[in-house]
């Protein structure tokens, strides 16, 4: 399958922790996108945010977000467009469930999940 500049783009901006230019690139696809893609690039745009807030000191607006992005997200099921959601929202809700935890800023990057991506399925 091929898959757009900007998407790959956004997978290795939001692996390297660059949330925000994550939300900024894969925004210009979710603006333009009418078809029933749109709330699955909704809701990785809304985990790319959730984390920047969480890597930014704000565990309970991250939280927030992140409930979001799961509605959006849960429809699609395991796997799309290359992205493997199942993991994805497990090292999420795992990521959210232990913020009573205290963590530095370098436990929230190592704890920070990464897009698990097959650019063949």
């Amino acid at each position: 399958m091929h898959y757009s500049n900007r998407y790959l783009l956004f997978i290795e901006y939001f692996n390297t922790g660059k949330f925000m230019s994550a939300q900024a690139t894969l925004d210009e696809i979710w603006v333009k996108d009418e078809t029933e893609n749109k709330d699955f690039f909704g809701g990785l745009i809304q985990c790319a945010v959730s984390l920047y807030h969480l890597t930014n000191d704000n565990p309970n607006g991250a939280k927030k977000i992140y409930e979001r992005a799961r509605l959006m997200i849960d429809p699609y099921g395991e796997n799309k467009d290359g992205i493997n959601l199942a993991k994805l929202k497990q090292d999420m809700d795992k990521l959210y469930a232990s913020l009573d935890e205290e963590f530095t800023d370098l436990d929230y990057m190592q704890r920070v999940p990464q897009l698990e991506f097959n650019e063949n399925s």
